[in-house]
């Protein structure tokens, strides 16, 4: 039977070069015995790509099972760093893994993943659960009664990536549910014209999971941190309104929606004229409206992702 193949992705923005060495580390214990190739994917910070690249060249030794490389993307958004990935970067594999800068995965979890792909044939996706943080508990009930998908870590079998590539399904640049609108896309087959909703598409995998340093908000920055979130779920609010209306209720297929967040909501809120979201009663909603209705320069995401290091498997030669 022919090995399968692996590809994991690794977005980050902000993490320093130390948890970054960490989460690959992670990866690399992982990934050991499967040949895949590891992408560190950074958005909109040239100087810490630069620094992981350099503390990689100069401290990770080449492995006989995994290849690694690393991109720098001129714009901070992850949207548009997904997209990117999707687009130019992306190898072929059998799954195609995704998770985020901070996390420290557990060893086993990708091979709990690929099991559940393997075994599961109507899954395109898979995602892991969190284990950590004050909501995991109920997050993670929910997700294994109802399904769903975690943006920290989840997979795409591979004929999943190409599709998304060839019809050219991508995420609006600004979005902050990239994993809810990812997973809606998943449980319609990427077509809700023909599709219902089918949260089978996303098998949860229970044992799959990762540890992270949590907030403490007896500090000043994590405080300032925790009120960012706050708001960003505030925008997630709308986000998810404007998504069902695109998916769910108009039934349009995706590779349609709007190139940023800002036309998305403003299109849902349009065709939704009577419901919570053009009334925006929290004001958390009514701020993320208004930030939302700012004009943003989104004239750096057509520059292509930036190759700094290129370490191949010692199996390559």
């Amino acid at each position: 039977m022919k090995p399968r193949r692996w590809s994991i992705a690794i977005f980050t923005a902000r993490e320093t070069p130390e948890t970054l060495t960490e989460t690959i580390a992670a990866v690399e214990v992982a990934c050991a015995g499967v040949p895949t190739t590891i992408d560190i994917v950074v958005n909109g910070n040239h100087a810490l790509a630069t620094t992981i690249a350099q503390t990689i060249a100069a401290a990770i030794e080449r492995s006989a099972d995994w290849s690694l490389r690393v991109w720098s993307v001129a714009l901070a958004d992850k949207a548009l760093a997904w997209n990117q990935y999707i687009e130019t970067i992306a190898p072929r594999s059998d799954v195609a893994f995704f998770i985020d800068g901070y996390v420290r995965i557990a060893s086993d979890s990708l091979r709990l993943i690929d099991d559940a792909l393997t075994g599961n044939s109507e899954a395109w996706a898979a995602s892991g659960v969190p284990t950590v943080g004050r909501s995991a508990k109920r997050l993670r009930g929910r997700m294994q009664t109802q399904g769903g998908m975690h943006g920290n870590l989840y997979a795409l079998r591979g004929p999943v990536v190409a599709l998304l590539r060839s019809r050219g399904i991508r995420l609006p640049f600004g979005i902050y549910r990239n994993d809810s609108l990812l997973g809606a896309i998943m449980c319609f087959s990427a077509d809700p014209s023909a599709h219902r909703w089918d949260a089978k598409r996303i098998a949860v995998v229970p044992g799959a999971s990762w540890s992270n340093e949590t907030l403490r908000l007896t500090r000043w920055s994590s405080v300032v941190a925790h009120w960012k979130r706050m708001q960003r779920q505030a925008q997630g609010v709308l986000e998810n309104a404007a998504v069902r209306q695109h998916l769910a209720l108009d039934r349009l297929p995706p590779e349609s929606l709007p190139r940023t967040v800002a036309e998305l909501v403003a299109r849902g809120r349009a065709a939704q004229p009577d419901n919570a979201l053009a009334r925006l009663g929290h004001p958390l909603r009514r701020r993320a409206a208004r930030q939302l209705a700012l004009r943003r320069d989104w004239s750096l995401a057509e520059l292509p992702p930036e190759l700094l290091l290129e370490r191949e498997s010692a199996a390559a030669g």
